[in-house]
Parts: C-alpha cells; structure tokens; sequence
C-alpha cells in the first residue's frame, strides 16, 4: 500500500491512503467525507457509498479525494497503481510514471475490446497522475499528451477541468504563452458548455493573472484582490490562493511582515488547498529566514532558524505534489541544515539537495541546489 499527497490543491493529486480500505473526500467548504467508497466519478457528480448508502454530491464541490489503492474490496485492478503511487513516495518519479503509463495502456486497450476496470475511477485517475508528475518534472510534451489522452479517452472525467488548468501552467513554464492562454480559454467555454462550477472560471482567472508578466507590485496585488472578492467565501480555495499569491508579492517588495500576516491566516483555514498551504507554508519559511538573515546561524537566532526549517519541511514532507514549491523548499531546508554544522545536518542536506538535481535536474532549484552543495 502506499500513501502520497496528490496536488490538488486543485491541481494536485488526490492523497493516496494506505490504511484501512476507505477513501476520504474534501470538500471545498472545508468538510471531510471519510470512510467512504468512491463508486463513480464525472465532471459533474461525484458519487460514494457510506455505511451501506449511496450518495451523490456535486463534483464541484470536491476539493480532492484520497484514494485506497491497496488491490481487493473491489479494487483487484490496481496494482500498478498501488505500486507507482509508492514509487512517487520514495521519489522514484520515473518508477512512476513508467507504472502509470503501463496500467493507462491496459486499460485503454481492455476498454476498447469492451471489458471494465474496477474501481472504474481508476484509468482516468491513472491519465490524470501521468500529466501531474510529467509537469512536476517539466516535461511539458509528455504532460500536455497525457492531458490530450485525458480528454480524446475520458472526456467525462472530473479531472479535466484541474488537467486543462494543468496543461496551461505547464506551458507557460515552458514560455508557451499563446497555448497557454487558449488552454485557459478551454476551461471557460467547458464551464459554459457543461455549467460546471464557476471556482473553475475563476481558477482559470486567477493563472492568467498570475502569469501575467507585465502585472508587478501593486497592479499585480490589485487583480489578484479583484479575484479574491469575486470568489468570496463561495469559493474559499481560490480566495485562499489568491491570497497567499499576494502575499508572495509582498515578499518580493520586503514587506515580510504584511506576508506573514497573510501566511499565517492561511495556513489555518481548513478551506485552503494543497497548492495554497504549499505557497504558504514555503513563504512562511522565507520571513522566518529573512528576520534573522543578517546572522542566521548565531546561537540567538537558533529558534528562529528552525522555525524556518520546519516550515520548509512541512512542503517537502506533505506536498509533493505542488512541484515548484517542493523544489524550493528543499533548497533552502537544505541552506539552513549546512548552517548547523552537524554530520547530521550535512547528511540531511546532501539527501535534498541530490534529491532537486535528481528530480528537477533542468531547473534553476537544480542550479541553486548545486551551488549550495558547493559551499557547504
């Protein structure tokens, strides 16, 4: 059995449980639906099974579920998922994606001749878990491919609003600004079209801005506030992440103090998602480091230091999922380990800093890694 946080945050991945056989389902109020059975997932309906009784909730209130991937209790067909989803936890990401891409072929090809899987979520789910980590690793191809075989095989899945969003984000990392934008304009008309809920208008709303290079500082805060109160506590995550991407502005202009205040308010909001808790959690880090940078490895500023430690560690530990956050984070815990000056720090440092030049080997976290690793 295996357990990983998936991204989403919206775009993340489910959290794979490797407990009792059960599945857990957040909503976007900030509720919890544990102990169930996912029957049947669509872009519309979600539908479960709890202590003997069916129900169906709107997909659009879904958050994120957290899948049992053991094989049995109905589940026979999911052992290369079990088995890739633990390769993602020992960061085994190529393991992984290997595992995913053999069960997807598998279960295109015993569609095509008619037969079922069960649970019969899991092929879209498996689809969906190939573009996520393609994109965490930066392959921008193979991740818009998995999206593509997303839509053309199951155009009916709840994940293909998270994987248009995806897709885009993916571009414009890639500096594909043009496909981007109409990857975004796909989630809008799929809204219209299928009058799904509007957090996916407003997710789409809220990348645009956020790649949008010519918003900076104050114009950059503005649009983010415009979506922030047009989301409002209907639609909490996105105000959430609204939010706390503000806040990272702030950090950019040294305004460490006004962003913790937002950083701190977020991380307990129970209605915040992977991405927002991830992007928190990484800024928090950042102001604890920054109050202290003028001597960070004094004996003073020790509490302080592994306050930030622990900041950064909470990403690298819980989310996995959101890539350029976990890059990031694992950086600058393992800055902070090379300023302890124990065999055990600098162990600990070696591990994360081989752990981006392996993972994110083509990023600037990669380069960074590697000149921190030089100077400790």
């Amino acid at each position: 059995m295996s357990t990983r946080i998936i991204l989403s945050s919206l775009l993340a991945p489910a959290l794979l449980v490797a407990v009792a056989a059960a599945d857990t389902i957040y909503t976007t109020d900030g509720h919890t639906i544990d102990d169930c059975s996912v029957l049947e997932e669509s872009l519309t309906e979600v539908s479960y099974k709890r202590n003997s009784k069916k129900t169906t909730i709107p997909a659009g209130d879904v958050l994120r579920i957290d899948f049992t991937t053991t094989p049995g209790s109905g589940r026979q067909d999911l052992t290369l998922i079990d088995r890739a989803e633990t390769a993602v936890r020992d960061d085994q990401l190529f393991d992984a994606v290997s595992d995913f891409t053999t069960f997807l072929d598998g279960a295109v090809s015993k569609m095509a001749d008619g037969g079922k899987l069960r649970p019969v979520w899991a092929p879209a789910y498996a689809a969906w878990r190939l573009a996520e980590l393609n994109a965490s690793m930066g392959k921008t191809a193979e991740a818009v491919a998995a999206v593509q075989l997303l839509e053309d095989k199951f155009p009916e899945a709840r994940y293909i609003p998270a994987a248009l969003l995806l897709k885009a984000e993916a571009q414009f990392a890639a500096g594909e600004a043009a496909p981007a934008k109409k990857s975004l304009a796909a989630v809008k008309k799929l809204v219209a079209a299928k009058g799904l809920s509007k957090r996916w208008e407003l997710e789409a709303n809220l990348s645009g801005v956020v790649n949008d290079d010519a918003l900076t500082g104050d114009k950059r805060r503005d649009a983010l506030k415009r979506i922030s109160n047009q989301a409002g506590s209907e639609f909490a995550s996105v105000r959430n992440r609204a939010q706390v991407i503000g806040a990272e502005s702030l950090l950019a202009d040294k305004d460490y103090e006004g962003a913790q205040e937002v950083f701190t308010r977020i991380v307990k909001d129970s209605k915040s998602d992977q991405r927002t808790l991830a992007i928190a959690w990484s800024g928090t880090g950042d102001c604890l480091f920054e109050s202290i940078s003028k001597n960070p490895g004094s004996d003073a500023n020790r509490k302080t230091l592994n306050a930030a430690l622990r900041a950064y560690m909470r990403v690298v530990v819980l989310y996995k999922a959101e890539s350029d956050y976990l890059a990031r984070s694992m950086v600058y815990a393992g800055r902070i380990y090379t300023l302890m000056e124990t065999e055990a720090a600098t162990e600990n440092a070696k591990k994360l800093f081989g752990t981006v030049t392996r993972q994110f080997p083509k990023t600037k976290w990669a380069q960074e890694a590697r000149g921190f690793a030089r100077k400790g």
